[in-house]
């Protein structure tokens, strides 16, 4: 298995985030959602499913699946899994997930396992990046045709590039990296700023997150302005817009605050304070050895509040056979709200962003 290389300080991925705003700068760490993501790549790279489990097989198997019918396609084709790649002539470098080559002709394939809608194959910057650093490697290479494949949504994008627009690739290549290389980057705020490690220091954010936060606390605000009086669906819709990036700029602030007040730096009309953590009982075998000799087993029953159903389902599900582990949660819940043990809540109303 390829061990995973350090990200170019212009990564290919942050490329598209960098063409708005060449002031971007992506976040470090990891999440649950990447750390997935992670997990199917390395599954797909060794074809080895054992780790995933079944929404996850599913999903790499729809990628197999599209990825050998496009193989079938090439004659004789030799196969590249995370091809590390060289692009611009070394102005930055990044892993292609998967690349085959077949004489003039060549495929490229990158798994995309988030929600989130990606840039079409005609206009990705990421892809654009990796062409090109595919074409730079393989000089006799004529045609290159990216696909970006994204399970959850359902949705494949594709664009094939030619030798003949390299030079072209190469310049906004170049382009893109020297703008957020310049000394005085511009600053272009956008739904882009929910991924940007500058949250809280970005002059551009703060002046359009904080004009509009005190517009919604005066009293003297415009009538149209005031969520109970929009009565347009577009200026409803911005707002929406605005009301996330807001959100994860304010978070955004109170963590790097903390970290300031943790290291030293005294800020002014605030002190460092420390909550203590709430107390649990993970384990509720061992709680009722504890105390089964001054309780019955009913009365500790009732101080275990409700059971999670997705975890009984995962226990119970534990034990089928292979294949058959959602067929056994099924039936749980059949079985339970048959018996009228499952209890559902009133439905919820939301918005999704459309993409």
């Amino acid at each position: 298995m390829t061990t995973k290389a350090k990200h170019a300080k212009h990564s290919p991925s942050s490329l598209g985030y960098k063409e708005i705003c060449p002031a971007f700068r992506g976040r470090s760490g990891t999440n649950p959602a990447a750390e997935e993501g992670t997990l199917m790549h390395e599954a797909l790279e060794t074809d080895d499913f054992s780790k995933l489990n079944e929404e996850q097989a599913f999903l790499c198997g729809l990628c197999r699946d599209y990825r050998d019918g496009e193989l079938a396609k090439l004659t004789h084709p030799t196969l590249y899994r995370e091809l590390k790649l060289t692009i611009a002539g070394g102005l930055t470098y990044g892993t292609a997930d998967f690349v085959a080559i077949a004489g003039k002709i060549g495929l490229l394939m990158d798994w995309k396992f988030g929600r989130g809608a990606v840039d079409h194959a005609d206009s990705n910057a990421q892809g654009c990046a990796y062409a090109l650093g595919v074409f730079e490697m393989f000089p006799d290479l004529e045609e290159l045709t990216v696909h970006f494949v994204q399970p959850r949504r359902q949705f494949i994008s594709t664009h094939t590039y030619t030798r003949e627009d390299t030079e072209r690739m190469r310049l906004r290549i170049h382009t893109i990296i020297r703008r957020a290389n310049a000394r005085n980057r511009e600053e272009h705020p956008g739904m882009h700023c929910c991924y940007c490690a500058k949250q809280a220091t970005c002059a551009k954010l703060r002046n359009l997150a904080l004009p509009l936060a005190s517009r919604y606390a005066e009293l003297s605000i415009p009538e149209e302005l005031h969520p109970s009086r929009i009565t347009s669906p577009e200026l409803m819709a911005h707002c929406l817009d605005c009301a996330k990036v807001l959100k994860e700029w304010v978070e955004s602030v109170n963590f790097h605050a903390i970290d300031m007040a943790v290291n030293g730096e005294e800020i002014p009309g605030y002190k460092l304070t420390s909550r203590a953590g709430r107390r649990s009982i993970p384990d509720a075998l061992a709680a009722y050895g504890a105390v089964k000799d001054s309780m019955s087993l009913e009365d500790f029953i009732s101080c275990c509040g409700s059971v999670s159903l997705e975890e009984l389902g995962n226990k119970v599900s534990a034990t089928a056979p292979r294949g058959q582990k959602q067929k056994s949660k099924d039936e749980l819940v059949s079985r339970l709200t048959e018996d009228g043990i499952i209890t559902t809540g009133a439905p919820s109303k939301m918005l999704k962003r459309i993409k």
